[in-house]
């Protein structure tokens, strides 16, 4: 009996790009056997087939924009019999996509970095439905599908919808590409582009005062050059990059925390940690703290809505913690930390990180932040600036600390200094707002049994 497969939820309107078919036609499937790879902007999810049977037809392609529900597989069903939908959550292979900036802090930390994830590409292209029988007419290439049906409503993907939204552009503006029957993502993307080379009109005005693009120099008479294409992950860097900076107004103040007792009580107990299966790590530490710091500053735990021009206060407290991989930037997510100790944290950071790095993240482990930490004290560094991590409103740069003289009254004494820097959308917070969150988390940093009180 002929079963068709059709493509699981990649999460809560999560939509990808297909990277990978592993079958052909012909070809037994086995029930749980990975059939194809789907690429988002946070994990390349491997898709397991529900049913054993045999391939008829592969319904799509290398490079297709798919979202649950999308057709995917023709089977022969070997028992005889259509399987029911999928409602398993795919496994998940390499992460890819977030952006952002830092690695971890101390010298037994997990390498974070910071990033900006968004939605990955938008949804397969579908066919507009009318009251009339459908009849095949072939489309000149040279022609452009009307980017609107009757009534106004408009054939267009969900992230196409999403980014015109965000970027102030109506849709009607936009015009699918030749042969499409929809506007994509990337005809979004390609609008905000021409519009910024000319330096005019809405999406520009939309995005920020942009320059438009201009040509690189010959290189090549300087002397030998090479050319490497941007990889996916890249390639959506660069792009939240833009926006993030673009879209909200950044402002940084910066600070220094005495973290000598506190990295004294590190090494005390981080062997009772390690036993439990986590790394007591600098990182760990500023996790627990900021959710504290947060619980009293909510302004700092929230997203602008600048349609409604409303604060989004969340009472939830999921702190991001930057991973540097070697496919790129991901951020994963410590969810609810206000209510787990320090122990927890501890083991699900280490866990999260190894899982992020091997590549075995799942879609949740990077969703839901309300805040995020960049901390480079791993690697080096005096201070460092970050973009805050749309659409969370503030963001906490960290770097390497250093022993430096700190007079105490009597004599010059070697202390831990930490460096932090809070980097913040001033729709939201002021200067003295943030100075007051830099000078609350140094007190607990350099005296712990404030974080409990």
């Amino acid at each position: 009996m002929a079963y068709e497969y059709k493509l699981p939820s990649l999460g809560d309107g999560v939509t990808g790009k297909v990277t990978e078919i592993r079958v052909q036609p012909g070809q037994a499937v086995a029930k749980e056997d990975i059939v194809i790879v789907v690429g988002t902007d946070k994990v390349d999810a491997e898709m397991p087939i529900d049913v054993d049977g045999v391939v008829e037809e592969v319904l799509i392609k290398v490079g297709d924009d798919v979202t649950e529900g999308t057709p995917v597989l023709r089977i022969q069903v070997s028992n005889g019999a259509a399987a029911e939908a999928p409602k398993a959550t795919p496994s998940t292979d390499a992460g890819k996509g977030a952006v952002g900036e830092g690695a971890d802090t101390d010298k037994n930390a997990d390498d974070n970095r910071s990033t900006v994830g968004e939605e990955a590409k938008s949804g397969k292209s579908e066919k507009a439905s009318s009251g009339e029988k459908s009849t095949p007419v072939p489309t000149p290439s040279a022609e452009k599908p009307a980017p609107a049906t009757p009534k106004g409503h408009l054939r267009a993907s969900p992230l196409a919808r999403k980014r015109a939204k965000e970027l102030g552009i109506e849709l009607a503006e936009i015009t699918p590409a030749p042969g499409s029957e929809r506007i994509s993502y990337k005809d979004v993307l390609d609008y905000v582009k021409r519009k910024m080379d000319s330096a005019s009109g809405t999406a520009v005005a939309a995005v920020g005062a942009a320059l438009p693009h201009r040509p690189l120099p010959n290189f090549d008479k300087f002397g030998p050059t090479e050319r490497q294409a941007q990889s996916r992950i890249g390639v959506i860097t660069a792009e939240n990059m833009v926006y993030a900076f673009s879209a909200i107004p950044h402002a940084w103040i910066s600070e220094k925390a005495d973290i000598t007792r506190l990295e004294q009580l590190r090494q005390q107990y981080k062997d009772q940690v390690k036993a439990a299966g986590g790394n007591l790590t600098t990182t760990a530490i500023l996790v627990k703290a900021v959710a504290a710091v947060l619980r009293k500053m909510p302004q700092f735990n929230a997203s602008y809505d600048p349609e409604k021009r409303e604060v989004i206060f969340k009472k939830f407290y999921n702190i991001g913690v930057a991973v540097d991989t070697p496919r790129g930037l991901l951020v994963p997510v410590i969810k609810n930390a206000d209510q787990k100790n320090l122990t927890e944290i501890s083991v699900e950071l280490t866990e999260l990180s190894a899982r992020t790095r091997d590549g075995k993240n799942k879609i949740e482990d990077l969703e839901g932040g309300t805040f995020s930490i960049s901390n480079i004290g791993g690697i080096g560094g005096t201070n460092m600036h970050s973009i805050v991590n749309w659409p969370e409103v503030a963001i906490l740069s960290v770097t390497a600390a250093r022993y430096e003289p700190v007079w105490s009254g009597s004599a010059f004494e070697p202390h831990l200094l930490m460096p932090m820097t809070i980097g913040w959308d001033h729709r939201v917070i002021n200067g003295a707002d943030a100075a007051r969150f830099l000078q609350h988390l140094k007190a607990i940093l350099e005296e712990p049994f404030l974080g409990l009180l």
